[in-house]
Order: C-alpha cells, then sequence, then structure tokens
C-alpha cells in the first residue's frame, strides 16, 4: 500500500509499508532501481519505509520507475498515474475551531510584551 506520493521531473518520492517491513522484497527492487538507466541515486529511509529517487528525466520516466516496484510487489498496481506535475496525497489538514480564550489570552500577552519593550526605550512608542 503506497501512502505517500510525491513527483518533481527528476525526482521520486514514495512511501509504502512494504519498504518497512519486507527487506528481500525491498532489497531486490532497490537494486534494480539502481541498475535502472536513467537512474543516479536511490534513498531508503527504513525508518519511515520511504524511497527517493533520482534520475534524469530526459532517459528514463516515473512511470517505468512505479512500473518497476508494482512488478516487485512494493507497490499496488493502483498507484496514482504521474504527469510531469508534484502529485502529493496528504490527510485533509485539521479545522481549527475559534477560542475566546485563547485569543484573549494572545491579546493580553502582546500588550505586556508591548509595554515592556516600550519602557525599555524610555517611553519611546513602538
Amino acid at each position: 500500500m503506497t501512502d505517500y506520493l510525491h513527483h518533481v521531473p527528476g525526482r521520486l518520492r514514495l512511501r509504502s509499508k512494504i519498504l518497512r517491513c519486507d527487506s528481500t522484497t525491498r532489497n531486490m527492487a532497490l537494486r534494480k532501481l539502481r541498475a535502472l538507466e536513467g537512474v543516479s541515486s536511490v534513498r531508503l529511509n527504513h525508518k519511515a519505509g520511504s524511497v527517493t529517487v533520482s534520475y534524469d528525466a530526459d532517459v528514463t520516466d516515473s512511470q517505468e520507475i512505479l512500473g518497476l516496484l508494482e512488478r516487485h510487489n512494493c507497490l499496488k498496481a493502483s498507484a496514482p498515474a504521474i504527469k510531469n506535475r508534484a502529485v502529493t496525497k496528504s490527510r485533509p489538514a485539521k479545522k481549527r475551531e475559534w477560542n475566546l480564550t485563547r485569543e484573549v489570552g494572545k491579546i493580553a500577552f502582546n500588550v505586556v510584551v508591548s509595554r515592556g519593550v516600550t519602557s525599555l526605550l524610555g517611553g519611546v512608542r513602538v
């Protein structure tokens, strides 16, 4: 399962649970990636289960790289298609509710800091 995918031409980063867990499958796929024509570097972050592939966009493309990883069971076959633009899958941001107490606290803090700075500068208003 691919949890995260980011791409700009020449650089592909993805995170998958299999890259963190199954070392035999992972090592085989990474060896094949490094041997792929046009790939200049493959960096694995074992703890995050992510891999960053830098490649020459004139020689190979992201679809070939993703296809190789799919064939080695490192990705689901349903990984999103990538065009020459950034693609990011992420969790939606949490909506933060307005909190009167927090806002009043911020205002009070700013007033105290402003008065402290004013007194340090000898009465000059900031």
